[in-house]
């Protein structure tokens, strides 16, 4: 009887684990913020019988929307896919994810007005809803204290302005004869490109009607001078600004002591990096501003309908203020449900680490970007113009305004 028992109990389950649908969610998070994901997904699969989340790498979100378009193409795409937030219009407008708006008519009101504005906003392509904002992020600088410390300036007075940096970043520069043993910064990358443009006044896209701002005198004047702290003022090395991750090793080994990056890499800088780590909100121009990055939750198309369940369903797990908290605390990113910050978990880690406040407070000059369905071929495009500009083979009216004619084509022939 104890055999027959044993035996039954086994069909059962093996029943039961049959009868669970299986989704691939694609995302682009690896190391401490791919755990977050791989938490996640565990807590979802033990909260219920019905639906298994089985998370996939899939590289950054450029990788990610390549593969993706592939897998489209091939009939081999995910049901639940992470797509970062200037380029999922692509998708949207290729009729490739599935509309949200009907699951999220059918959600009670409590769970859509707890999602915060700028996040909702943000996630919105052609006026309707493809995706639900999961990860939001503002680019801060982050700089090394000790080696203010060590160059007489205050760790606790981070420059503020453009000008401000450039005369850090000389005094942080250090030179052996010919050889720089130490750059005061490393150039912004491409999204920090992008909010110099803003604070000088101009722009790349404008997202009210995609008109091209990238080659009005304002931009340029924000290349230039990001071109310059290499070229002119030589406090930035000139390897670092053609590779963003040469840039990210130059300033996670001390070679470089001021970078600009995403707030998503909070908890991994204070966890990693071996020295005394500051964080502070962008610097200025004309005016603060910073753009609105991160990624999105979106379900697609051609899934089966029990795949697109289950997907909506993790989307409304991983939307709560106590799940949305500890995506914010393992990983920096900015809670985008009300009440998350005012969780226990997020509150004991703000009272230890004051700095994840500060790109929550940068919010308030935070600016949401343009997403045609041509951003993800003109941020892939865009590199190319930032290096001949800082090579100087181009002033950076001449290659701006060359590529803003190139932008201004790729996007009437979305349109068309």
């Amino acid at each position: 009887m104890r055999l027959m028992t044993s035996a039954l109990a086994l069909t059962l389950a093996a029943g039961a684990a049959d009868a669970q649908t299986r989704i691939e969610f694609w995302h682009a998070f690896s190391g401490n913020n791919g755990d977050a994901v791989g938490e996640l997904a565990e807590m979802f699969n033990e909260s219920q019988p019905d639906y298994e989340i089985v998370p996939v790498y899939t590289g950054n979100y450029t990788e990610g929307t390549q593969k993706l378009t592939a897998a489209i193409a091939g009939g081999t795409a995910p049901g639940l896919v992470m797509l970062e937030i200037t380029r999922y219009g692509l998708f949207a407008d290729r009729g490739a994810l599935e509309p949200l708006q009907p699951y999220i008519d059918a959600a009670s009101a409590d769970w859509t007005e707890q999602i915060r504005p700028f996040a909702l906003e943000a996630s919105k392509c052609l006026g309707e809803s493809y995706v639900i904002p999961f990860n939001v992020s503002t680019p801060v600088m982050y700089y090394n204290k000790d080696m203010f410390r060590a160059a007489g300036l205050d760790p606790e007075q981070p420059p503020r302005t453009w000008e401000a940096v450039t005369e850090a970043a000389e005094a942080l520069t250090i030179r052996d004869g010919d050889e720089t043993t130490q750059w005061g910064l490393t150039t912004p990358p491409q999204w920090v490109r992008w909010a110099m443009t803003n604070q000088a006044g101009g722009g790349w896209v404008d997202p009210a009607d995609n008109a091209v701002q990238l080659d009005s005198p304002e931009s340029v004047k924000a290349y230039q001078y990001a071109a310059d702290w290499v070229n002119v003022h030589e406090v930035a090395s000139l390897e670092a600004a053609l590779d963003e991750d040469v840039a990210d090793q130059y300033f996670d080994t001390g070679r470089a002591a001021i970078e600009f990056n995403s707030t998503g890499g909070l908890t991994g800088n204070l966890t990693d990096l071996p020295f005394d780590l500051g964080v502070a909100p962008l610097p200025c121009e004309t005016v603060c501003a910073a753009p609105i990055g991160g990624a999105t939750l979106g379900i697609v198309a051609t899934a089966e309908d029990s795949v697109k369940d289950g997907a909506w369903e993790f989307i409304r797990f991983v939307t709560t203020p106590e799940n949305n908290a500890l995506v914010f605390v393992r990983t920096g990113y900015l809670p985008i449900i009300k009440g998350a910050i005012d969780t226990h978990l997020a509150r004991e880690r703000i009272e230890e680490h004051p700095e994840y406040l500060i790109a929550n407070e940068q919010l308030e000059v935070a600016f949401a970007r343009a997403r045609p369905p041509a951003m993800p071929a003109i941020r892939s495009e865009e590199p190319a113009v930032w290096q001949s500009i800082v090579l100087q083979e181009q002033t950076a009216e001449e290659a701006l305004g060359a590529f803003a004619q190139q932008m201004r084509d790729m996007i009437a022939r979305d349109q068309m």
